[in-house]
C-alpha cells in the first residue's frame, strides 16, 4: 500500500473539531489490543482457541488479522462522506453518496465483493483447490468476517447491492493494498487453516464478543490518541502495541491469580474456627473432575447454601482454567445483599497482592452506596458518535463502565440479577460481550425454583450454552420440584452433548440433597442439615376479616411484631388503610414495589432497622408491616408473628422462613442458643377449605390476586395439604410439600371444579415456554447475517421476563414554579418507579407548565426521557400530590403519590 494513501481515509473523527484518526491506525489499535490481551491472558487464549479448534498460536495470528479488518466498511465512499469536510480535505473531492447502510454491514459486503477473490490472489485460500474445498474455506472465513465486522452489538446485514453502489473503484484498490500489507505483517504467507464449520459457527458468538471488547479498548483516546502522521504500518504497529499494553493493564481485565485455600472463616470474616454445616462439609469433600460439572444444592433457608456454593466454586477455580464467578440473583435487592455480603470476603478467592474486581450488575446498581463508593476512575466519558447513529466504542465503553451491567460479566467476581446473564443468550445488543464475560467463570444461580415457565426455559438455554463453552454451574434452591431438577439436568447435558441421566425416583425423605452431574455419572447425595435450622411450623387458617383484626389486637397486646404478606399492591394498600383507620394508635408501615426507588430504599432500610437481624426489642415491639412479595427473598429480617395470603406452597415455605428467623428471647432481643418465643405459627388468610370448592373458590376471595397466581388448583392443593398436616417440619417435610403440590400424582387430586384454571395456566405456561424458545438465540447457527437484525434490540427492550408490559415512570413535583425531581439526588433513578403499562402509558402534563420547562426536565433523564413517562405532581387542596397521564387505552388517569403509600392510579 502506498504511504500517500494512508491519509485519504479517516476512521475516527472528533464531532466538535477537525481532529481525526486515520482508519488504518484505528484498525491496528484494535488488533494490538487483541494481540496483547491474548498474550497477557493465556487462559482466555486457551478457551477461545479450544472453541475454534485451532492451536493457540494459529488462533492468535488469525484473530489479530481479522481484528485488523473489523472496520473495513469505513473504506467506503458512503462512510467517508459522513464528514464531507474531511473527504474534501483528504481526497480533494466531493461525493453525493448517502450513508444508507452502516459500516459494519458495509464491511461484510466488501468481503463478498472485494476480499473474497483477493484472498485467493494472496494465497489465503490457495488456487487450484476443488470448488467444493474452496467454497468451504470461503464459508469459514465468512463466519469469522461476520464476527469481527458485527462489532457494534449485532451481526451485520446481508446487503443486496450493485457494484460500486457504496464505494469507488479507488476505495476497492486501497482496501486490497491494506489487506495485502497486514497479511504480510501478521500472517507471513500462511494459508487459512482447515476447521470444522459447525464448531466455528458456535465459537463465532465468543469471537464477536472478543471483537467488541477489543474495539472498545482500541477506541479509547486516552491510550490511542488521534494521529495523522504518515508512517509505515509496521512502525505504527510497534508503537500501538505499547499503548495497548498500557490500556489493558488499566482496565483490570487481566485475570487475578487464584488462592490455594479458602476457608469458611475467610467468608464469614472471623478469626475463630467455623464448623461447616453438613452441606458445606459435603461441598468441601465431594470429588471433582477436570471436566465441566453441574451442581444443584437443595437445602432449607439458613443452611449455608451460599457459602457451600462459594467453596465449590473456589475448588473449581483451583483445579481448572476458571478464574472468576458470576452470582445470578432473582432480584435487585437480593443482588445488593449478596454484594454487601461478599464485599469484604471476595479477595480471599485470590492470592495476596492481587487486585481482583468486584462489580454489581443490575438496572439500579448505581443506587447502591457501597458499590458507588467502590468505583475507581478509568477514563472520563466522551459522548461522541460515529455520525451514523451508532455510538463509538469509546462512548459505549464509558456508558458501560458507569452503568456496569455488562462490565460485571467481565469482572473477576460479578454479582447481579439473573437477567444480566440471560441477556447473553437473547438478541440484545452486545450480548456476545456478555457471553465472553461468562466464558471463564463459575455461574452460581440462586433461587432457581422462583422462575416462571418463560424464565425457566431461558435458563435452560443458558445452561446449554454454558455447557457448550465448557463452563461449570452451581444452582441453589430451597424448594425444587423433581420435574424442574430433571429439566435443568437435561439442558446442561444437551450442552455437554451427552445423553441426560434420569434422576432416581426421589424419596420424600431425600432432602436436603446435593446433585452433581459429572461426565460419566450423576451423583445424588442426601445430606443432614444443622440443628439450628430444624424446626416445626404450626399452621392456622384465618377465613374472616374480623378474625384478622382480633389476631392483630392480640399480637400488639403481647408486644410482638407482625408481618402481613399480601399478594398484590392494591390488597396491601387496602389492608394498610383499614388498619390505620381502625387503629390510628398502632404503628403500621407499608412496603411494596410501587414506590419511587429512593423512597423504596429508605423504607427497606427502615424495615431492616426495625425487623432485621440485629434489631432490638425496643425497635420491634408492637410494630406491624404490611408488605407484598418484596420481603420474601430480599430481606434478612424476621418477625415474631406472620400472616400471609394464600399463595403457592413454595412461596408459603419461603415466607415462613422470615418467621422467627433468628434466635431471640421473649422480648425480641437477639440471643445465642434456642429461640425463646415459643411455638412458631404461620397464619394463612384463605377462603374456606372444602373438598368440593366452587369454580371461583379463590377468585371470589382474592379478586386481584387471582390474576397473579392463576393455577387455583395448586393453591387448593397447598391449602388442603397444610390443613391436613396442621404443621410442617423443616427440612423433613420439604420434599413432601413440594411434590404434594407440583407432581403429576398431586395434580390428579385437584377437584374438577378447579381444573379449568389448571388447564388455562398450563396452556399459558406452554405458550410462554414456546416464546422463550423463539426468543433465545440459536447458537448453532452462528453469529451471522442469517440472524435477522430486526430481532436485535437494546437490552432494556429485550424481554428476560414475561408478564404484563411495564412503564418506567419518573416522578417530579411542581414546586415554586419549577419542576423538581421527586427525590433530590444525583441519580435520576431515585425518582423512578415501574408500573403496568395498562395504567400508565403516555404523558399528560398540567397546562400551567410550559413545554420549555418540560423539555429541560426531560433532558436530565436517561436517554432524554425516551422510553419512559414523566409524571409531574402538583399539590392539591387536600395537600396530596397528584398528577396526570394516559393509560393504554389513551384514557386520562389521576396519579397520587406519597412516601407512605407509594403510587396509586385513580
Amino acid at each position: 500500500m502506498q504511504m500517500q494513501n494512508y491519509k485519504k481515509y479517516w476512521g475516527k473523527a472528533d464531532k466538535t473539531s477537525s481532529d481525526y484518526h486515520l482508519l488504518v491506525y484505528h484498525a491496528l489499535d484494535v488488533a494490538a489490543v487483541g494481540q496483547i490481551l491474548l498474550t497477557k491472558h493465556p487462559t482466555l487464549l486457551k478457551q477461545l482457541s479450544n472453541l475454534t479448534g485451532l492451536s493457540r498460536q494459529q488462533f492468535q495470528q488469525w484473530m489479530v488479522f481479522f481484528l485488523a479488518l473489523h472496520d473495513i466498511g469505513k473504506f467506503t465512499d458512503s462512510f467517508q462522506n459522513l464528514r464531507p469536510d474531511l473527504l474534501k480535505k483528504l481526497q480533494k473531492r466531493e461525493s453525493n453518496r448517502n450513508y444508507s447502510e452502516r459500516h459494519d454491514s458495509l464491511g461484510y459486503l466488501l468481503w463478498f465483493e472485494v476480499l473474497k477473490s483477493h484472498f485467493i490472489d494472496l494465497g489465503i485460500t490457495p488456487k487450484g483447490k476443488s470448488k467444493r474445498r474452496s467454497a468451504k474455506e470461503h464459508q469459514l472465513i465468512k463466519i469469522w468476517m461476520a464476527a469481527v465486522t458485527g462489532h457494534h452489538g449485532m451481526p451485520p446485514k446481508n446487503i443486496n447491492a450493485t457494484t460500486y453502489e457504496y464505494y469507488e473503484k479507488a476505495d476497492e484498490e486501497v482496501l486490497k493494498s491494506y489487506v495485502s500489507e497486514i497479511y504480510d505483517l501478521f500472517l507471513k504467507q500462511d494459508t487459512f487453516p482447515c476447521l470444522e464449520q459447525a464448531q466455528l459457527e458456535l465459537s463465532s458468538w465468543w469471537l464477536a464478543g472478543f471483537a467488541v471488547l477489543c474495539d472498545w479498548l482500541g477506541s479509547n483516546r486516552d491510550y490511542f490518541p488521534y494521529s495523522q502522521q504518515i508512517q509505515p504500518l509496521a512502525n505504527y504497529w510497534t508503537t500501538t502495541l505499547k499503548q495497548a499494553e498500557k490500556a489493558i493493564l488499566a482496565t483490570g481485565l487481566l485475570a487475578s491469580k487464584v488462592s490455594t485455600h479458602l476457608s469458611l472463616s475467610d467468608l464469614i470474616q472471623t478469626t475463630h474456627k467455623v464448623n461447616p454445616t453438613p452441606l458445606q462439609k459435603k461441598a468441601q469433600e465431594i470429588p471433582l473432575t477436570d471436566s465441566p460439572q453441574l451442581f444443584i444444592l437443595e437445602d432449607v433457608t439458613g443452611a449455608g447454601k451460599t457459602e457451600a456454593a462459594v467453596i465449590l466454586a473456589h475448588r473449581l477455580m483451583q483445579q481448572s482454567t476458571i478464574q472468576g464467578v458470576y452470582f445470578a440473583l432473582p432480584t435487585m435487592a437480593t443482588a445488593n445483599a449478596m454484594y454487601q455480603r461478599l464485599a469484604k470476603a471476595y479477595q480471599a478467592f485470590y492470592c495476596k497482592g492481587e487486585q481482583p474486581s468486584l462489580v454489581l450488575a443490575h438496572g439500579a446498581s448505581m443506587l447502591s452506596t457501597p458499590f458507588r463508593q467502590s468505583i475507581l476512575p478509568f477514563y472520563q466519558p466522551n459522548k461522541s458518535q460515529q455520525g451514523d447513529g451508532t455510538e463509538t466504542a469509546e462512548s459505549y465503553c464509558n456508558d458501560w463502565l458507569a452503568d456496569n451491567r455488562k462490565k460485571a460479566l467481565l469482572a473477576d467476581i460479578g454479582i447481579g440479577t439473573i437477567d444480566q446473564a440471560l441477556l447473553a443468550i437473547l438478541p440484545a445488543k452486545h450480548q456476545s460481550l456478555r457471553l465472553l464475560g461468562l466464558l471463564n467463570k463459575v455461574l452460581i444461580i440462586d433461587e432457581v425454583h422462583a422462575y416462571d415457565a418463560y424464565m425457566q426455559h431461558l435458563l435452560c438455554h443458558l445452561l446449554t450454552a454454558y455447557a457448550l463453552a465448557g463452563g461449570s454451574v452451581i444452582l441453589l434452591s430451597a424448594t425444587l420440584a423433581k420435574k424442574q431438577r430433571q429439566q435443568l439436568i437435561d439442558a446442561y447435558s444437551k450442552g455437554r452433548k451427552v445423553k441426560p441421566p434420569e434422576i432416581k425416583k426421589t424419596a420424600l425423605s431425600d432432602y436436603p440433597l446435593l446433585t452433581c452431574l459429572q461426565p460419566k455419572q450423576l451423583i445424588e447425595k442426601v445430606i443432614k442439615t444443622r440443628k439450628s435450622v430444624q424446626r416445626t411450623v404450626k399452621i392456622q387458617f384465618i377465613h374472616q376479616k374480623e378474625a384478622i383484626d382480633a389476631f392483630f389486637e392480640e399480637k400488639i397486646k403481647n408486644k410482638e411484631c407482625v408481618c402481613w404478606i399480601r399478594n398484590t399492591v392494591i390488597d396491601a394498600c387496602d389492608a394498610y388503610d383499614w388498619l390505620t383507620k381502625a387503629h390510628p394508635d398502632w404503628s403500621v408501615q407499608l412496603f411494596h414495589a410501587r414506590f419511587a426507588m429512593g423512597d423504596r430504599l429508605a423504607i427497606e432500610k427502615d424495615v431492616l432497622n426495625q425487623f432485621g437481624k440485629d434489631s432490638t426489642s425496643t425497635q420491634r415491639q408492637g410494630k406491624i408491616l404490611i408488605a407484598t412479595q418484596v420481603v420474601e427473598q430480599s430481606l434478612d429480617a424476621d418477625w415474631d408473628q406472620m400472616l400471609t395470603d394464600l399463595a403457592p406452597i413454595d412461596l408459603i415455605i419461603q415466607r415462613a422462613g422470615r418467621l422467627c428467623r433468628h434466635s431471640r428471647d421473649k422480648a425480641g432481643n437477639r440471643i445465642n442458643g434456642k429461640d425463646q418465643r415459643g411455638q412458631v405459627v404461620l397464619h394463612i388468610y384463605s377462603p374456606t377449605l372444602t373438598t368440593t370448592p366452587q369454580h371461583h373458590w379463590y377468585a371470589d376471595f382474592f379478586k386481584k390476586a387471582q390474576h397473579i397466581y392463576t393455577n387455583h388448583g395448586q393453591l387448593w392443593l397447598t391449602a388442603d395439604l397444610l390443613k391436613q398436616k396442621g404443621q410442617f417440619k423443616m427440612p423433613d417435610d420439604a420434599r413432601f410439600l413440594i411434590e404434594g403440590v407440583y407432581s403429576d400424582e398431586a395434580e390428579a387430586k385437584i377437584p374438577e371444579t378447579l381444573l379449568e384454571s389448571v388447564w388455562t395456566t398450563e396452556g399459558n405456561s406452554k405458550a410462554d415456554a414456546s416464546q422463550a424458545n423463539m426468543n433465545a438465540l440459536k447458537l448453532a447457527t452462528g453469529y451471522s447475517s442469517e440472524t435477522s437484525q430486526a430481532q436485535w434490540q437494546d437490552e432494556g427492550k429485550t424481554p428476560t421476563r414475561l408478564g404484563e408490559d411495564t412503564t418506567t415512570v419518573y416522578l417530579a413535583r411542581w414546586l415554586n414554579q419549577k419542576i423538581i425531581p421527586w427525590y433530590l439526588a444525583e441519580e435520576e433513578a431515585y425518582s423512578r418507579v415501574l408500573i403496568r403499562r395498562y395504567w400508565i402509558n403516555q404523558e399528560k402534563f398540567p397546562e400551567m407548565i410550559s413545554n420549555k420547562q418540560i423539555e429541560a426536565c426531560k433532558a436530565s433523564l436517561p436517554n432524554k426521557g425516551k422510553n419512559s413517562v414523566l409524571v409531574i405532581l402538583v399539590k392539591n387542596t387536600d395537600n396530596q400530590w397528584q398528577g396526570e397521564a394516559l393509560n393504554e387505552n389513551d384514557e386520562r388517569v389521576i396519579i397520587e403519590y406519597s412516601e407512605v403509600k407509594g403510587l396509586l392510579v385513580c
